[in-house]
């Protein structure tokens, strides 16, 4: 099962990498994750709404129609870990791959977010890219860790 995370943002920093590691060498062996980071297209002479048509053409370029789309959006729907862990179980029972879109500082067009088939916000307050992937990663170990009865999940 492959989780692919694909973000508006920079390469992972040698801080993120650890973080992102110590969570994922737990996770079981047929979990596998990627990330593809897409580069910003902010520049003094672009609006807001061009940057976000342009980041979001290119992120739309790299899902497709077979993979199980997850936007994160500021408006999504808020869930508790627990109904996390149920929504990765789909995941896990129905598709070879999902993706977890991640927009950048504009956020996600609306074309992306309608094009989801779930769109979360993981809280109310704003998160630096390199956090809110860490903070991902350490929700999706947990999730997998209630799928698997596992005491890491209080």
């Amino acid at each position: 099962m492959l989780f692919n995370f694909i973000s508006v943002s920079n390469k992972l920093s040698n801080w993120e990498d650890e973080g992102i590691r110590y969570f994922t060498k737990q996770f079981p062996k047929h979990i596998s994750i990627n990330f593809e980071n897409l580069k910003s297209q902010q520049h003094p002479k672009r609006s807001t709404s061009e940057v976000i048509s342009l980041e979001s053409s290119t992120l739309l370029s790299k899902i497709d129609d077979t993979s199980y789309n997850i936007a994160f959006d500021k408006n999504g729907d808020q869930m508790s870990s627990k109904d996390f862990s149920q929504l990765i179980n789909i995941c896990i029972e129905s598709h070879k791959k999902t993706n977890f879109l991640i927009g950048g500082s504009f956020g996600l067009s609306k074309e992306i977010l309608k094009k989801s088939n779930r769109v979360i916000s993981l809280s109310n307050m704003t998160f630096p890219h390199r956090l809110f992937k860490i903070m991902l990663v350490e929700q999706l170990y947990r999730a997998l860790s209630i799928l698997n009865n596992s005491p890491y999940h209080k």
